[in-house]
Formats: structure tokens, sequence, C-alpha cells
């Protein structure tokens, strides 16, 4: 159901939250310095805790306009928890556009409001930001994932846009995990090879095109769709630490290589954290927050 119109904001942004208060917090902050209309955005966050995380409360007292919403998930974790999330907030949404954000991201490029809606409108597309990375073998790399996913909110409703990851198959998602570890060679290849390996990378890339999406996470449903009804959008690109310019930061190549950087018309646009437990994405550094941002905090320093 759509909700009623009852704000002049223009934009809303909207996180998922699982213990995340801290990161919503910066997260937050860094949009509205960066933004160039600050006071045409709200702000919602879905809390997949159910109000169990107390320091959510902190939220409130920036001098931001953030709504929050309890969520129940009914014991599902993960992607499929997310997904639940990310669906409720479909419901919640009153304005023009939205942006849908993890909480794990820090954005570098100022004005980024002004230029997602521009792109979207110039290019006539219902969509703009970070589709997955191609070292995540096995994801779909057509369409904005929710890392970064800012969208004209009309359009999306008329695809009926549906965040659920996987299937509620058993049988499917068994066949997809076996996929999976064919195009892995049962996890040989991981993030670090892919990263270090040309050779690995033209292979493999070519194998996963044949393949498939075998690891259908959150809005794989919506990309799916996007490509039976040739649905376009612009991707922020994702660089590998040899993809970046040979005078680049050491502070920018420590983000390409132990987290994940994108970049837009040549320049970096934002970096997602993306601490993982999985051994096949993993980095050494992944789960640091103090070291992503302070790489981040050099790099911008360097500018």
């Amino acid at each position: 159901m759509e909700a009623e119109k009852t704000t002049d904001y223009q934009i809303t942004v909207c996180t998922v939250n699982w213990f995340s208060a801290e990161l919503i917090e910066a997260l937050f902050l860094n949009l509205s310095k960066k933004a160039e209309n600050a006071e045409k955005i709200q702000y919602i966050i879905i809390d997949n805790t159910n109000g169990k995380n107390q320091n959510l409360e902190r939220i409130r007292r920036i001098a931001l306009p953030v709504k929050i919403y309890p969520n129940d998930t009914k014991n599902q974790r993960g992607s499929f928890a997310h997904a639940i999330g990310l669906n409720l907030a479909m419901s919640k949404l009153d304005t023009e556009y939205t942006l849908f954000v993890d909480p794990d991201v820090y954005v570098f490029k100022d004005n980024w409001d002004s230029l997602c809606i521009e792109k979207i409108r110039a290019q006539g597309c219902p969509s703009i930001g970070t589709s997955y990375p191609k070292w995540q073998l096995g994801m779909y790399h057509n369409f904005p994932s929710p890392v970064f996913c800012f969208f004209r909110t009309e359009d999306y409703r008329k695809m009926n846009a549906d965040w659920t990851a996987y299937s509620q198959n058993a049988l499917i998602n068994f066949f997809n995990f076996l996929r999976r570890q064919i195009l892995r060679c049962c996890l040989l290849i991981t993030r670090k090879k892919y990263q270090r390996y040309e050779f690995i990378r033209r292979i493999w890339t070519k194998l996963e095109k044949v393949i498939g999406a075998c690891s259908p996470d959150t809005g794989n449903r919506i990309a799916r769709r996007a490509k039976q009804e040739k649905i376009k959008s612009i991707l922020f690109q994702a660089l590998l630490p040899d993809e970046l310019a040979k005078d680049a930061s050491e502070a920018l190549k420590n983000i390409a290589a132990e987290f994940e950087l994108y970049s837009f018309d040549g320049e970096p646009i934002l970096t997602h954290k993306y601490g993982t437990g999985s051994w096949v994405f993993r980095t050494s550094k992944g789960h640091d927050s103090d070291y992503w941002r302070k790489q981040i905090q050099l790099f911008e320093e360097q500018r």
C-alpha cells in the first residue's frame, strides 16, 4: 500500500538496523553533510531488532528528521531479514525519490543527491547506484543493490519491487548452492585471488555468464525483472586495486583492497565496509571499522 504524502521532502533515505546505531548515526550525518539540499531529505530506520537495540535512540538526538519503525522479522536473519525490512520500508515512502542504503556506507561525493536526481532524469531510468561487485561471483551485477540504491519511488511501485532474498523453495536453494560450488570451484576462487590474478578474472567472468546468478541475494527479483523487461539503470563501478589510477592515494588503495570502493565518472563516489564472515569474500581488515574510518579520513584530508 502506498504511503500518503504528508511532507514536502523530496528524498527519503532508508536503512535497516541490526544493532548498527553507531554506523547509522555516522551514515546520516555523512549524507546530510554531503548533500546539496539537505533540507529536502528525511530519514527512516527499519529496526530489525524490534526495539532491542536501545542505542538506536541516540539517533533521535541528531538534528535530522528521523523516523524509526520497529520490525519483527520472525527470527529470520541475514539477507532474509534485511529483505523483510526493505519490503516494510516500501510501504512507508512518501517522497518522489528514495535511497535504500546499508549502514556501513560512506559517501565521498559532494552533492550526491542532485547528481542522482539529474542522472535519473537525463537517462529516463528508474534508479542509480551500486550493483554487487564483480568479485562476488554468482550475484547479480546488472541492477542497483540495496547497498546504495537511489530510485524514483513511483517507478519501483509500478514494478511491485520485492526485495526478498533467495527462494522459498528448499530444492531451488540447494540447486543454487551446487551451482555456486561449481562457479567458485568449491571455495578455491576467493576475492583475494580474484583481485590478484587477471587470468582468474577472465576465466571466471565467462563461467559466471554461463552458470548465471546462482546466489540470488537481496533484490534479485527486481534485477531479474529488469533484465526480462530490458529496464536499464545507472551503475557505479566497483574498483579493484589495480584499476585505480597510478597516482591514487595509499588510503584509496587500502579501501579498494580491504573493503568496497565505487567510482562514477572517474571519481570515487562511495565506500562500503562490508565486513563478512564468508571465507570466500573476507579480507584481513574487513571487520575493522576503525581502520576503515581511518582510511576514509586520510583520503578526505588528501583530496
